[in-house]
C-alpha cells in the first residue's frame, strides 16, 4: 500500500513538473535546476519526502515557478506540516494557470483538495500590529502581508511585536480549522515628571520684574513741611520769651542794690528767681522746637526723594526729648 502511495505522489509530482515546463518557456531550465529536480524525484521514489521538499525549496530559490510551489505544498501536506502546506498550496493556487488538459485538471483539483484538508487540520492567526513592527509567533518570524491570516499549528500560541525598543505580546488559543484575530498595540509612553520644586527650581526660574518705585504721598509731604515750619516758629517765639524773662531777671537783680540778691527773702529776689526759672524753661522749649522742626524738615525731604526710607528721630536739649518714626 505504501508503495502505491509513493507511486501516486511521484506520478503527481511528475505531472506537475510536465505541466509547469510547458508554461515556463520564457525561462528555460538550467543545469542546476535539472539536477535538483532529478534528485527530488529520486527522493520521492525512495520515500524521503522531507528531503524531496528541501530539494524543491532549492529549486524555488533558483526559479519561482508554480511547479516548485505546488510540489513544496504537496510534500508538506504528505509529511504532516499543515501550516507550510497551507502557505505553499495557497501560493500554488494563486500562480497556477488554468488547466487545459484532463491531467492538468486532475492535478489542479488534487491541489485544491489538499489545500482544503490542510486548512481543516491547521489553525490561522490574523495579526494586526503597528506598521513596521517585527512579528514573531512562538519566537519564529512571521510574514505578515496585510490582513492575510498566517497558518499555524493548533494550540496555545505566543504572538509578539517589536518596534524601536517597544514590545507587545499576547497568548492566544488557536483551535484546529479556525481563524483567530490578534491585535497588538504598544503601551503609551510614560508621562513626563513635573519640574522639580525647591531651591533648584528657584535658581532656574526667571527673576521677578523690578517693582515700580512708589510715589511719595503728597499729604504727608505737605504735613511734614507744615509741622516743621510750625515747630521752628514756636521755637523762635519761645526763645524770644526766654530773652525777655532774662531781662526781667537782670532788672530784679539790679533793684536789689549793689550786692544783688544777697537776701533771697526780698521780694525782688524772689521775682528774679521765678523769672530765671521761666527763662530756663522757655529756652529749653525754644531750642527743642527749632531742633525738632529741622529734623521734621530733614525727614520730609528724605521721604520725598527716598520714599521707602524710614527715619527714627530722637532730639534732646537739656533733658527734653522728642522721639518719632517717619
Amino acid at each position: 500500500m505504501h508503495r502505491n502511495i509513493r507511486r501516486a505522489v511521484a506520478s503527481a509530482l511528475g505531472a506537475a513538473l510536465l505541466s509547469a515546463s510547458a508554461s515556463a518557456a520564457a525561462a528555460p531550465p538550467t543545469g542546476a535546476r535539472d539536477r535538483l529536480v532529478a534528485q527530488a524525484h529520486t527522493a520521492v521514489d525512495e520515500g524521503r519526502l522531507a528531503d524531496a521538499r528541501e530539494l524543491w525549496m532549492a529549486v524555488w530559490k533558483l526559479e519561482r515557478s508554480q511547479v516548485a510551489a505546488c510540489n513544496i505544498g504537496a510534500l508538506s501536506f504528505r509529511i504532516g506540516d499543515m501550516p507550510a502546506a497551507v502557505r505553499w498550496l495557497s501560493l500554488c493556487k494563486e500562480i497556477m494557470r488554468a488547466p487545459r488538459t484532463p491531467d492538468e485538471r486532475a492535478l489542479y483539483e488534487s491541489r485544491l483538495v489538499d489545500l482544503a484538508r490542510a486548512r481543516q487540520l491547521a489553525g490561522e492567526l490574523r495579526v494586526l500590529a503597528p506598521a513596521g513592527a517585527t512579528v514573531t509567533i512562538d519566537g519564529a518570524p512571521a510574514e505578515i502581508e496585510g490582513d492575510a491570516p498566517v497558518p499555524v499549528e493548533p494550540g496555545r500560541r505566543i504572538v509578539r511585536a517589536a518596534l524601536d525598543g517597544k514590545t507587545a505580546s499576547t497568548e492566544v488559543d488557536v483551535p484546529r480549522g479556525e481563524t483567530r484575530e490578534v491585535r497588538l498595540t504598544f503601551p503609551p509612553p510614560p508621562a513626563e515628571p513635573p519640574p522639580p520644586e525647591g531651591p533648584r527650581a528657584a535658581l532656574t526660574s526667571p527673576p521677578p520684574p523690578p517693582s515700580a518705585r512708589p510715589r511719595p504721598d503728597g499729604t504727608l509731604v505737605t504735613g511734614g513741611l507744615g509741622l516743621s515750619a510750625t515747630l521752628a516758629a514756636a521755637g523762635g517765639v519761645l526763645l524770644i520769651g526766654a530773652e525777655k524773662r532774662e531781662e526781667a531777671v537782670l532788672a530784679a537783680a539790679r533793684a536789689a542794690g549793689p550786692n544783688g540778691c544777697f537776701r533771697v527773702s526780698w521780694p525782688m529776689c524772689q521775682q528774679a528767681a521765678a523769672a530765671h526759672g521761666e527763662m530756663r524753661t522757655l529756652r529749653q522749649l525754644g531750642v527743642a522746637g527749632l531742633i525738632t522742626g529741622g529734623a521734621v524738615l530733614a525727614v520730609t525731604l528724605g521721604y520725598t526723594f527716598y520714599p521707602r526710607a524710614q527715619a527714627d528721630v530722637r532730639v534732646s536739649a537739656d533733658g527734653f526729648t522728642v522721639s518719632g518714626v517717619f
